[in-house]
């Protein structure tokens, strides 16, 4: 039978990327998603858990992550328990002999991811690509996947050192994420720390995260200079001493953010009579900024043959 052409029916397909899309004829929505996901979004994020199960847990050809268990069943059971107990909050305890479906647990993650509130839907996200790659060893894997969901659904955060981030800069967010990995441990650690303290979307620390990120860039400095005591200020005045050259300007900026963390606010320090009301944008440039710094210094003293 046909149709009229009058009886055309729009809106039966929704493809990023499509002709209708890059013809602007029905164009997908470019807005930065941040407080609010469409539909489409949170089923591609669901779509995504669904399939990482899947090749998990019903896969005969997956190997088995914990060799006490004979069967792709019983190794979902874990993670069963570990949803039930640390996002849901509800009973783990069964009958004897009785084996949890991960299929019902992540009925549960899907009506959160398509329902709930976009920080819940993030909370959700978050812990089990956490758990699935720490304990089935995926590494980066599937942050990344997301990454590549949040890039082209253009949803405003990012995975970064295993959470969840907002991003406003591709630029930005690769100078952390470098950052993260940089070699020098204690440095490392407190840029991690940091990102954890900003990405808190529950309670997030902006005060902390300053001041892990300044004491980062100290702790560099520390081991390019070999003085694990120096302060940063002191740390400064003997880079050049290790090889590591730095404009006046440049120096003198880091002692002037050095002594900004300083301050009567106690962003470094304890609470004092002037308390300090460190905003977003505060702690998102001063962790950018000296990751970048970090970044900088690490590959000025790898030049030397360090």
């Amino acid at each position: 039978m046909k149709v009229a052409p009058n009886k055309r029916v729009s809106g039966l397909v929704k493809v990023r990327g499509s002709f209708s899309d890059l013809q602007g004829v029905s164009p997908y929505s470019t807005v930065l998603q941040t407080t609010e996901f469409s539909d489409e979004t949170r089923m591609v994020l669901s779509n995504r858990l669904f399939e990482t199960l899947e090749v998990l847990f019903d896969s005969p050809y997956q190997p088995m992550p914990y060799p006490q268990y004979e069967s792709c069943e019983q190794f979902a059971e874990p993670f069963c328990k570990a949803v039930l107990n640390d996002v849901f909050h509800q009973q783990t305890a069964t009958q004897r002999g009785y084996v949890h479906n991960w299929r019902g647990i992540y009925d549960q993650l899907h009506k959160v991811i398509l329902a709930a509130v976009y920080n819940e839907v993030l909370d959700v996200i978050e812990y089990c690509a956490a758990w699935l790659s720490r304990v089935c060893k995926l590494r980066n894997v599937l942050y990344d996947a997301y990454n590549k969901i949040f890039e082209d659904e253009h949803v405003g955060y990012r995975f970064l050192s295993g959470h969840i981030v907002p991003i406003t800069d591709e630029v930005e967010l690769g100078a952390v994420d470098a950052a993260c990995a940089n070699p020098i441990d204690g440095c490392r650690k407190q840029i991690q720390k940091a990102v954890t303290f900003i990405s808190d979307r529950q309670n997030p620390d902006y005060k902390n995260c300053i001041k892990e990120s300044i004491s980062a860039v100290e702790s560099a400095c520390q081991v390019i200079v070999g003085d694990e005591k120096a302060t940063l200020g002191d740390a400064l005045k003997k880079l050049e001493d290790s090889g590591v050259r730095l404009h006046p300007s440049l120096k003198q900026g880091f002692s002037k953010l050095y002594g900004y963390t300083s301050d009567q606010g106690g962003i470094r320090h304890a609470e004092g009579m002037f308390e300090s009301a460190v905003t977003f944008e505060e702690a998102k440039f001063m962790l950018v900024s000296c990751s970048a710094f970090i970044n900088y210094l690490i590959a000025e003293y790898g030049k030397r043959g360090n």
